[in-house]
C-alpha cells in the first residue's frame, strides 16, 4: 500500500470510529441532554428565527456563543432537535480526528498507521470522554480545533492573535496554546530578539483588535463590558489550602476517568445508563506507557530524525494537554470524592497523543516503538469494547426521556406557561420547540422566558418533582395549577 493510500485508509478509519462513538448521544435524546445543553439549543433556535443574536452563553459573561452559531445553520435546514444539535459537533470531532492523523504523519514523518495509533486516545476514547466531546453546553470539541488552527497559522502573527482572542473568549483553555508553542519551539531562547518582539507585538495587536470589537458589541447587546468575563473566571478559581485535595482529585479521579483508567459510573456524570466503564488495569497500562516514554526520552536521548520544519508539533500537543491538566486543581468546583468535571479537562487528551508522537518520532529501537504502539492499541481496544457495550445496552433498553413525556403532556393539554427548577425548565423549553414557555424557579439563564411567564402568571402551572400533593402526576412531576 502506498503512503497516500495508507493515509486515506487511516483517515477513513478514524472518521468511522468517531461516528461509532457518536451513535448513542445522537440517536437517543434521553441519554445525555440537560438544561446546560438545552440553553445552547435555545440560543441557536432563537438565532435561527432571527429573534436575537447571542454573543455569550445566555446568562453568563463568559463562553463566547460560537457553538450556538455553529448549530444555527443546521436549524435552518431541519427542525430543532437534540440529534440536529449534535451533527455539527460530530463533524468537528471527525475533523479533529482526521486532522491529527494527517498532521502527525506529515509533520513528524511517521507512517500513517503509526500516526493513527498515536491519535487513538482522541479517536476512540472511553464513553465518558467521548460523550463530553459531544456535549453541547457551550464548548466541547471546539478547543481542539482552535489549538490545531493556531499551530497552523503560528507564523502569521496578526491572524494568530485574532484567532487566539476568539478562542480564549470561547473557552479560556485555548490560551494554553501560547505557552505550549513557546515551550515546544523553545522560543524562550530568542524571546528578546527584535524579530520575536515584533512578532509578539503583532500578536498582541490581533488580540487587542478582536477584544475591542467584541467588547463594543457586548456593550451594545447587553450593556456590560468584556472585563466581566475575567471577573467571572476569577471567581471560579481557588488558591486555598484545599488545593492539595483538588490535586489528588486530578491524579486519582479526573485524569484517570478521562483516559478510562478507573471504573466510572456514567450516571454520576449525568448520562442516562447504568453502565460502568473504565478499568483499573487500563490505568496501570497507560501509566506504565507514559512513564516509559518520558524516562526513555529523558535518559536515553534517542536520536532525532529529520521530520521537517514542524517537528515540534508533538511537543506542542503534549504541552497543551499538560498545561490543561495542571490548571484543573485551581478550579473551586474540582472536589475530591465528587464526579470529575471532564469538560474542564478534555484538552488533556492531547498529553498522551503528543507524548506518543514525540516518542515514536525519535525512538530508534523498533521493539520499543512496537511495545508502545501495542499498548495504545490495547488501550483503544478496551475503549472500543466499552463503546460497543454502551451501544448494545442502549439499543436493548433505550433510556427513557421523561422530559419528553412532560413536554408532550403540556403541549397536548395546551398548557402554555409553567415554572420549574433549572434542570427541568430549559429542557422542556427546548423539547417543546417554544410551544411551552417554562421559567426557572432558581437559576435563571434566559430573562425573556421569566418575563413571559410573569406576564401570564394567572395561566402558569408549577412543575414540582415527586413526591408532592394536590397535583396531577406526569412522569416524575406533579403539575399544580394556581
Amino acid at each position: 500500500m502506498s503512503r497516500r493510500r495508507e493515509l486515506l485508509f487511516c483517515a477513513a478509519a478514524a472518521a468511522a470510529l468517531v461516528l461509532v462513538r457518536s451513535i448513542v448521544p445522537t440517536v437517543y435524546e434521553g441519554f445525555y441532554f440537560d438544561s446546560d445543553q438545552a440553553i445552547v439549543g435555545l440560543m441557536a433556535k432563537r438565532a435561527s428565527a432571527f429573534q436575537e443574536f447571542p454573543l455569550f452563553y445566555s446568562g453568563l459573561n463568559y463562553i463566547l456563543a460560537v457553538e450556538a452559531w455553529i448549530i444555527t445553520p443546521f436549524f435552518w435546514l431541519a427542525r430543532p432537535s437534540v440529534a440536529v444539535m449534535r451533527l455539527p459537533l460530530i463533524v468537528l470531532n471527525v475533523l479533529v480526528a482526521v486532522w491529527l492523523v494527517v498532521a502527525i504523519s506529515r509533520r513528524l514523518g511517521l507512517r500513517p498507521v503509526m500516526a493513527f495509533i498515536t491519535a487513538l486516545p482522541f479517536i476512540i476514547p472511553t464513553p465518558a470522554t467521548s460523550n463530553t466531546l459531544l456535549e453541547a453546553a457551550g464548548a466541547c470539541v471546539e478547543p481542539f480545533v482552535y489549538v490545531l488552527l493556531l499551530w497552523h497559522i503560528r507564523r502569521h502573527a496578526l491572524a494568530f492573535g485574532a484567532l487566539l482572542a476568539i478562542g480564549s473568549l470561547h473557552r479560556e483553555f485555548v490560551m494554553f496554546a501560547v505557552p505550549a508553542l513557546f515551550l515546544a519551539e523553545r522560543a524562550y531562547r530568542s524571546c528578546w530578539s527584535g524579530v520575536a518582539l515584533k512578532h509578539a507585538a503583532t500578536v498582541g495587536l490581533g488580540v487587542g483588535l478582536v477584544s475591542i470589537l467584541i467588547d463594543d458589541l457586548k456593550m451594545h447587546l447587553t450593556g456590560g463590558p468584556l472585563a466581566l468575563q475575567a471577573a467571572s473566571l476569577r471567581g471560579q478559581m481557588c488558591f486555598d489550602a484545599a488545593w492539595g485535595s483538588r490535586l489528588r482529585s486530578l491524579l486519582t479521579e479526573a485524569f484517570p476517568a478521562l483516559l478510562g483508567g478507573v471504573p466510572t459510573r456514567l450516571q454520576q456524570i449525568r448520562m442516562n445508563t447504568p453502565l460502568v466503564t473504565g478499568y483499573a488495569a487500563v490505568g496501570w497500562l497507560v501509566r506504565a506507557a507514559l512513564i516509559a516514554m518520558v524516562l526513555r526520552m529523558l535518559v536515553a536521548h534517542p536520536r532525532q530524525r529529520n521530520a521537517g520544519p514542524d517537528s515540534s508539533f508533538g511537543a506542542y500537543l503534549m504541552w497543551v494537554g499538560a498545561l490543561t491538566a495542571c490548571v484543573y486543581p485551581l478550579s473551586c468546583n474540582a472536589i475530591l470524592g465528587h464526579p470529575p468535571i471532564l469538560r474542564y479537562l478534555t484538552l488533556g487528551i492531547l498529553l498522551p497523543v503528543g507524548l506518543c508522537a514525540l516518542f515514536l518520532r525519535g525512538e530508534p529501537s523498533p521493539s520499543l516503538r512496537a511495545a508502545i504502539a501495542a499498548a495504545f492499541v490495547a488501550w483503544a481496544a478496551v475503549d472500543l469494547f466499552d463503546q460497543v457495550r454502551l451501544i448494545r445496552s442502549t439499543v436493548a433498553n433505550p433510556p427513557p426521556n421523561e422530559h419528553r413525556v412532560l413536554a408532550d403532556y403540556l403541549i397536548t393539554h395546551r398548557i402554555r406557561y409553567a415554572r420549574a427548577t433549572y434542570w427541568d425548565a430549559y429542557v422542556v423549553d427546548f423539547l417543546s420547540r417554544g410551544r411551552v414557555i417554562v421559567a426557572s424557579s432558581d437559576l435563571i439563564r434566559i430573562q425573556d422566558y421569566q418575563r413571559q411567564v410573569d406576564e401570564h402568571a394567572a395561566e402558569e402551572v408549577l412543575l414540582e418533582r415527586l413526591p408532592c400533593e394536590g397535583g396531577e402526576r406526569v412522569a416524575s412531576w406533579c403539575i399544580k395549577r394556581r
